[in-house]
């Protein structure tokens, strides 16, 4: 009976999957498009986005500030037109992305978080996918509509007030997304998926978000005063260390050894014991795998087993810290995302300006209001 179980289960993901080589692997994305959007233009579109993007980074917040993500954190971007991967329609709606990598909690934790925000904004219809496709329907595989497969799964698919929809095919055989979102606001009764549908998926998030703190482990360590400094300012921090630690090369390797950001004084510089955060994923990937520390760090004496221990975890915690460090720096790159002017010339390509003259007092209110923005998001939003 357990091997028909599991063969069925396995059949109905290989059914409903629909992975394409140009999707990253062990990524989740996914799309908000707000009903205003359908009707709504320029300036008046992206003003509306804005508003909505941070009361939703606000709702969030108290679910994921405590939590430390595998590689990256919840987010989400304004998308203004066509450019976007998340869809080809030129629709302006938010989207965003999240690599889970091997800890399969972050892409559920997600899920968790989009239901909850399409009930607490029900005027937005939201898909999710990853590698997988339409994932969630993996999920209630036995109890959907015989006629529904991939093939007939495309644009109908929708989380909205706090339910799966489904656009029955009856009503629209063929739809575009747009044709669908429209559906949806108007017929929303039509496409609620059945209730034993809803049921499966509930069961599944039900557990959340209380799962995800029981899956945070708490590791002591010892550390180069740096690198307890980071990480005591910046928790969330511990995912880039445990990344660069995890994904090394014979390139970054070469910082590991050198250790010229964080071990300045060498074997003289001090380690400090410190009680560090991280996903169980996370803890697992630093001690399955043996590292020789570099020559120039001050391991304590193997003799001393709890220390060396300590020491042994945090030496692969700042090699990784090291590794990305100076990764990103040879790339160029801050940590703090887009920049003022990208985000400003963004703005620009996709017409929130609206042709206006630089210097005229329209031109300058729509100028503060998204300085405004960008502050704001840059300062509540977490970022890589």
């Amino acid at each position: 009976m357990a091997k028909l179980e599991s063969e069925s289960s396995s059949s109905s993901s290989a059914f409903f999957s629909q992975t394409s080589s140009r999707l990253p692997d062990d990524t989740v994305f996914f799309s908000i498009f707000p009903d205003a959007s359908l009707s709504a233009a320029g300036s008046e579109s992206s003003a509306a986005l804005q508003s909505l993007h941070l009361e939703i980074i606000d709702f969030v917040s108290p679910f994921t500030a405590p939590y430390i993500w595998q590689h990256e954190p919840f987010s989400l971007s304004i998308a203004l037109s066509s450019s976007c991967v998340c869809t080809d329609t030129a629709m302006p709606h938010l989207h965003g992305k999240l690599k889970y990598g091997d800890n399969l909690e972050d892409e559920w934790f997600a899920v968790f978080l989009l239901f909850r925000i399409s009930a607490a904004f029900p005027s937005n219809s939201i898909r999710v996918w990853d590698t997988d496709g339409e994932f969630l329907l993996i999920e209630a595989a036995f109890h959907l509509p015989r006629w529904l497969n991939p093939e007939t799964s495309r644009n109908r698919v929708f989380i909205r007030g706090g339910d799966l929809h489904i656009v029955p095919r009856s009503r629209l055989q063929d739809p575009s997304l747009v044709a669908s979102l429209r559906f949806l606001v108007e017929r929303s009764h039509e496409s609620r998926a059945s209730d034993s549908v809803q049921t499966a998926l509930r069961n599944r998030i039900s557990d959340y978000p209380d799962r995800t703190w029981r899956s945070m482990h708490r590791a002591r360590v010892r550390v180069p005063v740096s690198v307890a400094q980071v990480l005591k300012h910046e928790p969330f921090l511990i995912s880039l260390a445990v990344e660069g630690f995890y994904d090394r090369d014979v390139d970054s390797m070469k910082h590991a050894a050198k250790m010229e950001k964080f071990l300045s004084k060498g074997r003289e510089e001090e380690l400090v014991l410190a009680l560090v955060k991280m996903s169980r994923a996370m803890y697992a990937q630093l001690v399955q795998q043996k590292f020789q520390a570099p020559n120039c760090y001050p391991m304590p004496s193997i003799s001393d087993r709890d220390a060396y221990s300590e020491a042994e975890l945090g030496m692969k915690i700042a090699c990784g810290m090291e590794m990305m460090y100076q990764q990103r720096k040879k790339e160029g790159e801050d940590g703090r995302g887009i920049s003022w002017s990208k985000y400003k010339d963004n703005l620009e390509k996709n017409g929130y300006f609206e042709g206006l003259l630089s210097g005229s007092k329209e031109y300058k209110r729509l100028m503060e209001n998204a300085e405004e923005y960008y502050q704001k998001s840059s300062s509540v939003s977490r970022t890589r």
